[in-house]
C-alpha cells in the first residue's frame, strides 16, 4: 500500500515540475527585442536595428511581412513590381508562422495619420526617410525594409 501511496505522491508532485521547467517557449527567445522597443530606443540614439528576428505572417503586394511577439509588423520590400521573377524566386521557401533572422536596409514606414475629426486614418502614408520622430514612435507605424538576407532559425531543443 505505502509503494502505491508513494508512486502517486510522485507521478502528482515531481513529474508537473520537471515539465514546467523544460517547457518549449518557441524559437525565438522572450527576451529578444521588439518593434516597439526599438522604435523608442530610436527616438532616443537615432539607430534603428536592421537585423531581426520575426516570425512570417505572408505576402503583401510587393511585401513580405514579419512579426514580433507582441504582433507588431515589419513590412520587407522583395521585388520591383509584379513581373519581377527573381524576386519572387528569393521569397519562394518562406513558410508562414516559421522564425526567420532578417536582414534588410530600412527604407522608410507607413504612418497611419489622422483625419479633421480626429480619428485615425483607415490607410497609411508611405514616409521616406529621415523619419519623424512623432510619427515613427507611433504604435500604429509600421517600418519598411529593402530585403536583402533571410536565414530560418530552427531549434536546438528536442521536441517530445
Amino acid at each position: 500500500m505505502n509503494r502505491i501511496f508513494g508512486f502517486i505522491l510522485l507521478i502528482v508532485f515531481v513529474f508537473p515540475l520537471s515539465t514546467e521547467e523544460g517547457k518549449y517557449s518557441g524559437s525565438i527567445s522572450l527576451s529578444e527585442k521588439r518593434i516597439l522597443q526599438a522604435k523608442e530606443e530610436w527616438v532616443k540614439t537615432s539607430r534603428f536595428p536592421a537585423e531581426w528576428k520575426l516570425y512570417y505572417k505572408g505576402k503583401e503586394g510587393d511585401f513580405v511581412v514579419f512579426y514580433d511577439w507582441n504582433g507588431h509588423e515589419i513590412h520587407y520590400q522583395y521585388r520591383r513590381n509584379k513581373f519581377d521573377l527573381d524576386g519572387e524566386e528569393f521569397v519562394k521557401d518562406l513558410f508562414p508562422g516559421n522564425p526567420y533572422r532578417v536582414t534588410g536596409v530600412w527604407m522608410g514606414y507607413y504612418y497611419f495619420g489622422f483625419d479633421a475629426r480626429g480619428k485615425r486614418k483607415a490607410f497609411h502614408e508611405k514616409k521616406i526617410l529621415p523619419a519623424n520622430k512623432e510619427e515613427f514612435a507611433d504604435i500604429h507605424t509600421i517600418p519598411i525594409f529593402k530585403l536583402t538576407k533571410y536565414e530560418e532559425i530552427f531549434s536546438d531543443e528536442l521536441l517530445y
